[in-house]
């Protein structure tokens, strides 16, 4: 039986993810593909996260944490970031409130500024 997921590991691993992510989180996902966010946290301060590339040590629970997905709630309200210990397959993303975030970058490379804040640029 062919797989029909071959050649396509990335669609894939994403489609995964999105399914474990739904089941655990009680709010319906947005369909959109985000690439990366800009933050500005009360904890951690102004950080770019972006898929593919390791989480910000300031945010991270683990050392290189590499971030797998990122995922925004329906309503735009949460964005859920996946990694490779947090929320891919185990344990909750992190999420950040729509507040914490100043720009989201969809995988086509447009830039939507959030809308509760003007678009800032990451320091870190």
């Amino acid at each position: 039986m062919a797989d029909k997921h071959k050649g396509k590991p990335a669609a894939y691993a994403q489609e995964r993810i999105r399914s474990y992510v739904t089941e655990i989180y009680l709010q319906p996902l947005s369909s959109k593909n985000i690439q990366a966010l800009s933050v500005d946290t009360v904890f951690a301060g102004k950080c770019h996260i972006e898929v593919g590339q390791y989480l910000d040590p300031r945010i991270a629970h683990t050392l290189q944490e590499r971030v797998l997905a990122i995922f925004a709630s329906k309503t735009q309200d949460q964005f859920l970031v996946c990694t490779s210990h947090r929320g891919a397959w185990q344990d909750m993303p992190y999420v950040f409130g729509k507040r914490e975030v100043t720009d989201v970058q969809e995988a086509a490379r447009v830039k939507k500024s959030a809308q509760v804040l003007s678009p800032a640029s990451a320091d870190c």
